[in-house]
């Protein structure tokens, strides 16, 4: 926190692990999976299971550099806040010295009065002297003043003596707090480069790995490295939405749950089915993609059931009546009938021969579940320009700088601060404090110009703007600088708080 709280230590980052060697699959192991179906399908499992865990540890690397990266920027408001009351508490104490060194030659000047008249007053000799008794009392009146003038002059000078002394070591108090904060700072640039610069490598090492693992895949599946690798993102891009969908959902059901109470009928919401799952002897079963839960007030009734009614029976088959029987005819002798040949069996009928069957088809890529509907008109005129300022700084000649906030360089608060003073809305520094300046609404409810966090309460490192149909316009990292994000590719940096913020 600022305000002359203490810096809070810097973060530090955990270590990234790194996969070992024999996660990998062998070129020989690969070769003999390939003659037998089942070790086909658990070696296609193994590989994908090494490139969830490989996403996995890619995206710890880089929620570290974010925290450590929301460390160093902190420690710069710090630092710049101390910075600015050492030098007030110094320009304080320059104008408490000019007012000693005043009250000094007032006392100087009533001095040297004293010594030229011997230690007396010369107002004393003048009143001794009347003979009037008038005259006695109106230079005793005088004198009265004199004395009071003299008093007043020595009580100011040992004021502004005290206030001089005091203010002089107020600001070598805040010089030296503007100091450990400069310490404080430095140590965590140290660490938020160092953490930036290992999530870095680990990105161009998993990203050597998932081509290796692709191409294997793509082996054991006969298929193109590049089918495999437009699937495996595709399944990939399908957690992400889902995992938005869940905290969306979530949100919508705390903020019904807080407005109807808990005695009231608990909010339940349609669950949601796992990613696409994986045939390794061909191509992925698609499923449909969930849709974002819809919230409490949207769930519709369900229809009244009809009461079961008996199908009617078939009616029955209509027989014509017997004919009347009849006397035989006499016989009619002639010559005889000939005898007729039995039928020949018939001939027995062969199945048609079945048709060969079709080259296994190349898998599809994963089904991507349908963007967000369409956000509603912005909260505010306010947010509709901080938007509007804040997409025009992406690009050149503007970047990400650690503790920036403009002209030209912008941290993620830095960006949201500015983009709102431009609306003239006054916000505070740092993600954390910014978030506590605000009115909180679900995530179900955002719209266009909103605050979007991650973080919990006092412990958040990431402020992002909210344009609209799931996407934010934020200051990132030095590498992708100050652009637009979809929420769900936003996964890695953790946990998305589900409150959204309103100015």
């Amino acid at each position: 926190m600022l305000g002359g709280a203490a810096i809070s230590p810097a973060y530090a980052a955990p270590p990234i692990a790194t996969p070992r060697a024999t996660d990998i699959p062998s070129v020989e192991e690969i070769a003999r999976a390939q003659d037998d179906a089942a070790a086909t399908a658990g070696l296609v499992e193994d590989i994908e299971d090494v490139i969830a865990a490989a996403g996995t540890q890619l995206q710890e690397a880089q929620l570290s550099a974010f925290q450590v990266q929301n460390a160093y920027t902190t420690a710069l408001a710090v630092l710049e806040e101390r910075r600015t009351a050492a030098d007030l508490a110094e320009q304080r104490a320059e104008e408490a010295a000019s007012r000693h060194a005043a009250a000094s030659d007032q006392v100087g000047r009533l001095a040297g009065d004293l010594y030229r008249s011997g230690g007396m007053n010369p107002g004393i000799e003048s009143v001794l002297d009347g003979s009037d008794p008038d005259e006695v009392m109106y230079r005793a009146s005088t004198l009265y003043g004199l004395s009071s003038n003299s008093t007043r002059t020595l009580d100011d000078a040992a004021a502004a003596t005290e206030a001089w002394t005091s203010l002089t070591e107020d600001a070598a108090a805040a010089r030296q707090a503007a100091q450990d904060a400069a310490d404080d700072a430095e140590t965590a640039g140290k660490e938020a480069r160092s953490a930036a610069d290992d999530a870095q490598r680990l990105v161009v090492e998993k990203a050597t790995e998932r081509a290796t693992l692709v191409g294997q895949l793509a082996t054991l599946r006969n298929t193109t490295a590049e089918l495999e690798d437009r699937r495996i993102a595709g399944l990939e891009q399908v957690r992400r939405e889902r995992d938005l969908a869940r905290t969306i959902a979530a949100s919508a059901a705390a903020a019904a749950a807080a407005v109807t109470g808990p005695a009231s009928a608990p909010v339940t919401t349609p669950p949601l089915r796992d990613p696409a799952p994986i045939d390794s002897a061909g191509p992925p079963i698609a499923t449909a993609p969930d849709a974002p839960a819809p919230a409490p007030s949207e769930v519709p009734a369900p229809a009244p059931e009809r009461p079961a009614t008996a199908a009617p029976a078939p009616p029955a088959p209509v027989r014509p009546a017997p004919a009347p029987p009849t006397a035989p005819a006499p016989p009619v002798p002639g010559p005889p009938a000939p005898v007729q040949p039995a039928p020949a069996p018939p001939a027995p009928v062969r199945p048609a021969p079945a048709p060969p069957a079709p080259a296994p088809a190349p898998p599809a890529p994963a089904p991507v579940p349908a963007p967000m509907p369409p956000s509603p008109p912005s909260s505010s005129g306010a947010g509709a320009v901080a938007v509007s300022y804040a997409l025009s700084k992406r690009g050149a000649p503007y970047f990400y700088s650690w503790g920036g906030n403009g002209p030209l360089g912008y941290d993620c608060s830095g960006l949201t601060q500015q983009a709102f003073a431009s609306a003239g809305v006054s916000l505070p520094r740092t993600a954390a404090q910014q978030y506590f300046a605000v009115q909180h609404v679900p995530l179900s409810q955002m719209q266009p110009g909103d605050l979007v966090f991650w973080g919990e309460g006092a412990a958040i490192w990431h402020v992002a703007i909210y344009i609209g149909d799931g996407t934010v316009v934020n200051a990132l990292n030095p590498d992708q600088g100050i652009l637009t994000t979809r929420l769900a590719d936003m996964a890695g940096m953790g946990a998305l708080n589900p409150s959204a913020g309103r100015v």
